[in-house]
């Protein structure tokens, strides 16, 4: 069910509401957890790019479509980089707490 709500929040915050990146973010989070410690290690790095456009648009960061490429640009290097270098431990400690 959050596979779902990711990909209907983000279809709908790509078209112009915003605020639904933040939606996406947290079920693509979810995801990853409940996907395990295979799927879900490498899907929690897509968490990334909504919520880093989630922020951009929250503070009005975004103004040109190149604002736009550079924030994803930037949500996908540290996606990889937390997926290669960050313990999946870390990643989902949040959760933790619900497992």
């Amino acid at each position: 069910m959050s596979l779902i709500t990711a990909l209907v929040t983000t279809v709908i915050a790509i078209k112009g509401n915003y605020r639904f990146y933040w939606i996406s973010a947290i079920s693509i989070y979810i995801f990853s957890f409940i996907a395990g410690f295979s799927v879900g290690q490498l899907t929690i790095g897509l968490t990334f790019i909504p919520f880093i456009l989630a922020l951009a648009y929250t503070f009005g960061w975004i103004k040109t479509r190149i604002h736009n490429v550079m924030f994803v640009s930037l949500g996908i290097l540290i996606g990889v980089l937390m997926v290669l270098f960050v313990d999946d431990a870390w990643l989902f400690f949040p959760l933790w707490f619900w497992a």
